[in-house]
């Protein structure tokens, strides 16, 4: 790892590499169309707090967040000291049976450390919660306050939750694995996006970067702000290895107007994360190994569902009936070694127990 071996950990690859010495600059990707997608280095310095802003804060019940108690104390200080000076929060509580989910108006008088966390909930189940007892209040933004979470607990839904507002997932403690279909529509239909502090969720909710006419603003995130820019950038970078960073952002955004049903546009989509080989909510990283699973792919990709990920639990193949009469479990030497010493052991053991019945006749 660059150029240096480092020690194998339990996953493939690291969350990220640290750049050494590498000076942020501008970089331009085209667009067939004719259009440029720009990534602009967005210092901590320009970053803003919303101002005069009304927001909605769902918090996870279940008993895994007991956990989480010193960050979900640290969340609500920073919220009351930096946040709820110029703006508004109204605070959900989701729970479960026999427990009954609650709003609290008076966010100021809430004291995270009383709360008793049970039970075991799913992301779309406490959202459900939050939009009963929300009635008809308009929000600036629906941000929910969770944990990693546990997606094998997730259970395939198809219909989307409707939120007309941007709806941000505070994951703390570290991000989520992976998101249902409905629950990542979710998210992406209303224009929010994933965090694991308020802190950063906040600033992205509070600045909106320009760059002037002839552009749009795309997102921020990770030192950048990203527009789409209807003519090129004369000064900006065109490496082509930023391509696919420039491009995951430029799929989020087409993500916001295309609906399922709109395969020709799905397609068009995951046509770009192929060709940049990257992996999005419309593309995968498969391994492939016969060809009874290309031809299963290749047809899989002519469905017209084939947009529509399933949840399951699958096992490794068992070997045939043929293969496992001509397989024989041959031990390896060590493995010799360790059944020599146990065998040592219990003859050992054996020969200690009749000397001493020997001793104990009379």
């Amino acid at each position: 790892m660059n150029g240096k071996w480092v020690r194998a950990k339990d996953q493939w690859l690291p969350d990220s590499l640290k750049a050494d010495g590498a000076e942020s600059v501008t970089h331009q990707m085209p667009l067939s169309w004719g259009g440029n997608v720009l990534a602009v280095p967005y210092g901590q310095d320009k970053l803003q707090l919303p101002q005069g802003k009304r927001f909605a804060l769902v918090l996870d019940g279940s008993y895994s967040m007991n956990h989480h108690q010193p960050e979900i104390n640290q969340t609500f200080k920073w919220l009351e000291q930096n946040v709820l000076q110029q703006n508004q929060a109204d605070l959900y509580l989701t729970a479960t049976d026999p427990i009954k989910p609650q709003r609290w108006d008076n966010i100021q008088i809430f004291d995270p450390k009383t709360i008793q966390f049970y039970g075991s909930m799913e992301p779309r189940t406490m959202l459900s919660q939050f939009l009963e007892l929300r009635q008809d209040r308009a929000y600036d933004g629906v941000i929910f306050i969770t944990d990693p979470g546990s997606y094998e607990l997730s259970q395939d839904q198809k219909a989307v939750l409707d939120f007309p507002e941007p709806l941000w997932f505070v994951h703390l403690g570290g991000l989520q694995m992976a998101y249902d279909d409905a629950t990542l529509q979710a998210i992406q239909d209303s224009g929010g996006g994933i965090g694991t502090s308020l802190e950063e969720v906040a600033y992205r909710l509070g600045t909106q970067p320009t760059l002037g006419e002839n552009t749009s603003f795309l997102n921020l995130t990770d030192g950048y702000a990203w527009f789409l820019s209807q003519t090129p950038n004369a000064t900006a970078s065109t490496d082509e290895g930023f391509y696919p960073v420039n491009t995951r952002q430029w799929i989020a955004q087409l993500g916001e107007a295309v609906k399922p049903g709109e395969l020709s546009q799905l397609d068009t989509i995951h046509a770009l994360a192929k060709d940049q080989e990257i992996v999005t909510p419309y593309s995968s990283m498969l391994v492939l190994v016969n060809d009874a699973q290309r031809t299963a792919l290749k047809n899989a990709e002519q469905q017209g569902d084939r947009f529509n990920r399933e949840l399951e639990d699958q096992q490794l193949p068992q070997p045939s009936s043929a293969l496992e009469s001509n397989i024989m479990g041959v031990p390896e030497p060590e493995e010799w070694l360790l059944i020599a010493v146990a065998l040592g052991l219990l003859i050992g053991v054996h020969r200690q127990r009749q000397l001493n019945q020997l001793s104990s006749t009379p």
